[in-house]
C-alpha cells in the first residue's frame, strides 16, 4: 500500500557563508543543481533498475549470481522507510515492501537466534546471516547495516501500516543483538567502534533504554583514547602520524607502508559519528573538549584526504586491490562524506558540512555519468579495469545501485538538497610518517605514495592523476616505464629510478618532504604554495623533484646528476589503450609524437590526451639535446589501461647535473595547445 503524503519532518538547517578566498568563481566542471526533487529522483532511477529483483512471492530483492540478499534487501528497506517517512511520491516508495522486508528480516535464516549455533571466526547468535534463503555467511558490518534498516522502518511503523506484532519483533530483534557479547561494550573489532556504534544507537532508537547511549559513549571515548596512544602494549595508534586510519594496529616499531591509511574503512568508521548530536540530545554526556578537538581534526584529515572534487574517493588503501576502486566500496564510503556534511558539535570548520555536501552530491553525479557508460546503466564492480579477489562481477552493479540509492535517501533525509553548498577550495592531506600526501582541487586530483605496502605503486612521484569529471587522466597507479617519473639509465640498463614502486634495486634511498609557503601544517586549504620536495639517491646518481601544486596545474622540476654517463628519461603516462599525444611547437602547431624521437628543440609543449580528458605539458626549460618519443608498455594491474608513455629523453655525462621543468594541466575535453608553462 501507498500512504497518503504526509508533513516532512523538519530538516537540518545550516547558515553557511562562502569562503573569503574567492571560491564561489565559476566551477571548472559545471555541477549539477541537486534539490529534494533531484535526490529523490535519483534514488527513483535506482529503484527502477532494483525493481527487476523483487521477488514478490518471498517478498525479498534477490541479487544476481547468489543468495546472498540480506545487504542488499537492508538497502532498500532504508530507501523504503526514508520514502515513507519524507512523504516521497515516486518509484521508491513502497511501504507493503517495508512491511515485507523487515517481517523476512527478523525471521530465521536471516536472523539466527538460540538454540542456532555459530563458530569461528564472526560467528555470533544472536546476529544477521548474509541470507534469507539458508543460513548465510556473517560478519561484523552486516548486523549494523539491518539494525539501522529496521530502525528506520520501526520510525514509520504508523505511516506504513505496520502491525503490532512486526513492531514488537523488530524491537526484540535489535535488543538481543545490540545486548549480545559481540556487540554490547567492550567488543570492538580492531580499531571499528563504528559498527557497535551503529547497533547501540539503532537499539537506543527503538528502546529508549539510556544504556545503549552510556556503550555508545564508552565506544567513543576508548577509540578517541586509541588515536592518542596505542591500547594494545607493542602495537601502534589508531591513526597515523598525520591522523589517517590504520585499519589494523601495527607494531610499535612500523614505519611507512606499514602506516598507510585505508580510505574506505576510514570513512566507514568516521561514520560511527553520525550519532554523536543525536545521542547528546537524548540525554548522552558529551565527550570532553580535547575528546571533541580531536575528532574535529580527524574529520578534517578524513575530508582532505580521502575526497577529491568529483565525489570520489582519492583512493589510497592498506589493504590493496581487495579493496581498491571496488564500486560497493566507494559507495559505502559515502557514509563518512554524509556524517561530514551532517554538521554538529564535531564539525571542524563553519564551511565542512557545506563542503561535504558538496561531495556527497557530486558522488551521485559521477556515479550517473559512469554509470551511463556501462550497457546496464549500472557501475561494473572493479572500477577502471582494477579487479581484485573481492570483485564480484554479477552482483555488485545491482548492489552498488542500492548503496547509492541508500546515500541519495540519507541526503533528502538531511535536508542537504534544501542547503546552500559550497564548491570546496583545493585541499591536501600529509601523513608524515606513512609517506603519503593526497590532492584535490576544482580541476584535479592526485597523490604521492612513497611505497604501497602490497602493490607496486611507489615514489616521490605523482602515483596517478584524475581530471575534475573524475576520470583518470595519466592512470590509476604503477611504477617505473608505466607511471610519471625519471629513470636514469647506464648503458640501456636503468639504475635509478624516482618511481621504483616494488622495483628494490632501482630505488635507492628515497625521502620526501611537504611545506605550504614554508609552513608544515598537516592538512589545510590553498590557493598555491603547496610543494613536495623529494630525492632519490644511491652510488649511480641521483634525482631531486620538486612538484609545486596549485588550483588549476601542478609545477614539476628535476634535477638529475650521474655518477656516470647516463641516458635520463622522463615519462608522461596517458590513460586509455587509444590515447594520443600531440607535440606542439613554437607556432601553435602540432604535429603526433610517435615511437620514433624527434628533437625537442621548438617544441613548446605535448598535449596528452587521455581516453576522455587528458592534460597539457608545458616544456618550460629543457636539456640541450632532448628527444621526445612516445612509448608503448604493457598494462599493469594498478593501472589497467596505461600503454601510452611519452617520453622526454637527454644525456647527462658523468658528474654532471642536468634539470628539467615541467608545467602539468589537466583538462575535461581534449587539451589544447595554450597556456603551456602557465
Amino acid at each position: 500500500m501507498r500512504s497518503a503524503r504526509r508533513a516532512r519532518p523538519a530538516a537540518l538547517l545550516l547558515t553557511l557563508a562562502i569562503a573569503a578566498t574567492g571560491f564561489a568563481a565559476a566551477p571548472a566542471h559545471a555541477a549539477k543543481t541537486w534539490d529534494q526533487a533531484a535526490l529523490w529522483d535519483f534514488v527513483d532511477r535506482r529503484e527502477a533498475q532494483l525493481d527487476p529483483r523483487w521477488e514478490e512471492a518471498k517478498g525479498t530483492y534477490m541479487p544476481i549470481g547468489n543468495t546472498d540478499d540480506v545487504r542488499l534487501d537492508a538497502n532498500m528497506l532504508a530507501v523504503h522507510a526514508a520514502a515513507a517517512r519524507e512523504g516521497h511520491q515516486g518509484a521508491s516508495r513502497h511501504d507493503e515492501r517495508v512491511v515485507r522486508l523487515a517481517d523476512i528480516l527478523t525471521r530465521a535464516p536471516a536472523l539466527l537466534t538460540p538454540p542456532a549455533t555459530r563458530a569461528g571466526g564472526q560467528g555470533h547468535v544472536p546476529g544477521w546471516s548474509s541470507s534469507t534463503v539458508d543460513p548465510g555467511a556473517q560478519h561484523v558490518a552486516i548486523d549494523p547495516q539491518v539494525a539501522s534498516a529496521l530502525a528506520s522502518a520501526w520510525e514509520v511503523r504508523d505511516v506504513v501500516g505496520m502491525p503490532p506484532e512486526l513492531v514488537d519483533r523488530i524491537v526484540a530483534s535489535i535488543r538481543s543483538v545490540a545486548d549480545s557479547g559481540f556487540f554490547a561494550y567492550p567488543a570492538m573489532l580492531l580499531n571499528q567502534f563504528n559498527w557497535q556504534s551503529d547497533v547501540e544507537m539503532a537499539a537506543a532508537k527503538v528502546t529508549g533504554d539510556p544504556k545503549y547511549l552510556a556503550d555508545y559513549r564508552q565506544q567513543l571515548a576508548r577509540f578517541v583514547q586509541g588515536t592518542r596512544t596505542a591500547l594494545t602494549p607493542g602495537r601502534t595508534p589508531f591513526l597515523n602520524g598525520g591522523l589517517g586510519l590504520i585499519y589494523s594496529p601495527r607494531e610499535a616499531a612500523a614505519t611507512g607502508p606499514a602506516l598507510l591509511s585505508s580510505s574506505e574503512y576510514e570513512n566507514l568508521v568516521y561514520s560511527g559519528l553520525r550519532h554523536y548530536d543525536q545521542a547528546i540530545a537524548a540525554g548522552m554526556a558529551p565527550l570532553s573538549a580535547d575528546d571533541e578537538a580531536r575528532l574535529r581534526l580527524w574529520g578534517q584529515r578524513v575530508l582532505f584526504g580521502d575526497w577529491t572534487h568529483a565525489g570520489e574517493l582519492n583512493w589510497d588503501t592498506s589493504l590493496g586491490t581487495r579493496r581498491w576502486h571496488l564500486s560497493r566500496y566507494w559507495a559505502f564510503a559515502l557514509q563518512g562524506a554524509e556524517t561530514l556534511a551532517t554538521g554538529g558539535r564535531l564539525t571542524g570548520s563553519p564551511n565542512q558540512p557545506s563542503w561535504a555536501a558538496w561531495i556527497s552530491e557530486r558522488a551521485l553525479e559521477t556515479y550517473d555519468t559512469l554509470a551511463a557508460r556501462q550497457k546496464t546503466g549500472t557501475l561494473e564492480s572493479g572500477m577502471w579495469g582494477v579487479v581484485g579477489r573481492d570483485t564480484s562481477a554479477e552482483a555488485d552493479p545491482l548492489f552498488t545501485a542500492s548503496r547509492f540509492a541508500a546515500h541519495a535517501a540519507r541526503l533528502a533525509q538531511l535536508g542537504v538538497g534544501g542547503r546552500r553548498v559550497i564548491r570546496p577550495p583545493a585541499w591536501y592531506a600529509w601523513d608524515p610518517d606513512a609517506g603519503r600526501l593526497a590532492v584535490s582541487t576544482k580541476r584535479y586530483s592526485t597523490g604521492v605514495l612513497l611505497r604501497h605496502p602490497t602493490d607496486d605503486i611507489g615514489g616521490i612521484e605523482l602515483s596517478r592523476l584524475f581530471g575534475a569529471a573524475g576520470d583518470p587522466v595519466s592512470g590509476t597507479g604503477g611504477s617505473a616505464r608505466s607511471a610519471f617519473g625519471l629513470d636514469l639509465a647506464v648503458k640501456g640498463r636503468v639504475v635509478l629510478d624516482s618511481q621504483p614502486g616494488r622495483h628494490l634495486s632501482i630505488s635507492g634511498t628515497q625521502s620526501l618532504k611537504v611545506d605550504l609557503n614554508g609552513r608544515h601544517p598537516l592538512r589545510g586549504t590553498f590557493q598555491s604554495g603547496l610543494r613536495t620536495r623529494g630525492t632519490t639517491t644511491s652510488g649511480v646518481g641521483s634525482i631531486d623533484v620538486t612538484q609545486k601544486f596549485d588550483e588549476d596545474g601542478i609545477d614539476v622540476s628535476r634535477d638529475v646528476r650521474a655518477t656516470l654517463t647516463s641516458v635520463a628519461t622522463v615519462r608522461l603516462p596517458a590513460w586509455g589503450t587509444k590515447s594520443t599525444v600531440l607535440a606542439v611547437r613554437a607556432d601553435g602547431s602540432t604535429v603526433p609524437l610517435r615511437s620514433a624521437a624527434i628533437d625537442a628543440k621548438g617544441v613548446r609543449g605535448l598535449l596528452v590526451r587521455a581516453k576522455r580528458g587528458g592534460y597539457r605539458v608545458g616544456l618550460c626549460r629543457l636539456p640541450s639535446s632532448a628527444k621526445l618519443r612516445l612509448s608503448t608498455v604493457a598494462p599493469v594491474p594498478t593501472s589497467t589501461s596505461t600503454t601510452k608513455v611519452a617520453q622526454v629523453i637527454f644525456p647527462v655525462a658523468a658528474g654532471t647535473t642536468r634539470r628539467i621543468d615541467l608545467r602539468l594541466t589537466p583538462t575535461i575535453a581534449a587539451p589544447e595547445a595554450e597556456d603551456l608553462c602557465g
